[in-house]
């Protein structure tokens, strides 16, 4: 069993600058919040790729988020990410609809997963952008029809690549994963924490989330 991180907002230091979250994931604003960031969600207006490699593909819109929202917003503190899922060779988006959903859960059952999450993060001061990419590992349960049926039912994670949101009931999917469990819900905390004070964001004293 995976152990869930504590993510309660934290204040932020009373000198820190607003960073805008160029994503509308409430889930990156929570993790965000969770490290003590003064933050305003401002989504990008990019169009998003799919590659064969899923590496290639997140830092490809990651970095596409980031011009969009630096032409838009110069000058600020800028974060923007982009995360896919990866089974079998294969890059998986959202479901189309409940049965597609149904026919994703029930193909992992059993499996494994990679998770991978790119992203950019400037500052005013700073030309160039930190970039990273943080891949965390996903095991599931076996999975039937009626657990699949009865996890969509109250996951409600249509909206979701692969149909599945870790944070969301997902114990009883997952049997554990390994790497930032953030990672898996759409930020690597420990990464984004590095990078933030490489460049001189002020964060609290606070235990990370994983």
């Amino acid at each position: 069993m995976f152990e869930r991180p504590p993510l309660s907002p934290v204040p932020p230091c009373a000198q820190a600058p607003e960073l805008l979250l160029a994503s509308a994931s409430p889930r990156r604003a929570r993790i965000l919040a969770a490290l003590g960031v003064r933050l305003r969600v401002m989504p990008a207006d990019a169009a998003e790729c799919a590659l064969a490699d899923p590496a290639a593909t997140v830092a490809a819109n990651a970095h596409a988020k980031l011009v969009a929202a630096l032409s838009a917003h110069p000058g600020c503190w800028i974060l923007t990410a982009d995360t896919v899922v990866e089974a079998d060779g294969r890059v998986l988006g959202k479901p189309k609809d409940k049965a597609d959903a149904l026919r994703m859960l029930l193909s992992f059952s059993e499996g494994t997963q990679r998770v991978f999450t790119a992203f950019c993060l400037v500052s005013p001061d700073t030309p160039e952008p930190v970039r990273r990419i943080a891949v965390s590992t996903v095991h599931f349960r076996r999975i039937d029809r009626a657990l699949a049926a009865g996890y969509l039912e109250q996951a409600r994670t249509l909206d979701r690549a692969g149909a599945y949101d870790i944070d969301t009931f997902g114990e009883r999917i997952i049997s554990r994963c390994e790497g930032s469990y953030t990672n898996i819900m759409g930020l690597p905390a420990p990464d984004i924490a590095a990078a933030l004070r490489s460049l001189g964001y002020p964060l609290p004293a606070t235990p990370l989330p994983l």
